[in-house]
């Protein structure tokens, strides 16, 4: 099996094509993952700090 060679899943998708709102699905993720994992949920500070560095790496 090989990955990488059809279509980006950003592109496939017209709704992950908006950066927020993409933004806003990993983060989500990330928190529910790690609440099954055992960790408290996010507060507000955790929240903001995440998207800011999802940000910052998105724009590598």
């Amino acid at each position: 099996m090989t990955f990488g060679t059809g279509i980006p899943l950003r592109q496939f998708s017209t709704h992950l094509r908006n950066d927020a709102v993409r933004h806003q699905i990993i983060l989500d993720r990330v928190e529910r993952n790690s609440v099954i994992e055992g960790l408290p949920r996010f507060t507000k500070t955790t929240r903001k700090e995440c998207l800011e560095e999802i940000k910052k790496v998105a724009k590598r």
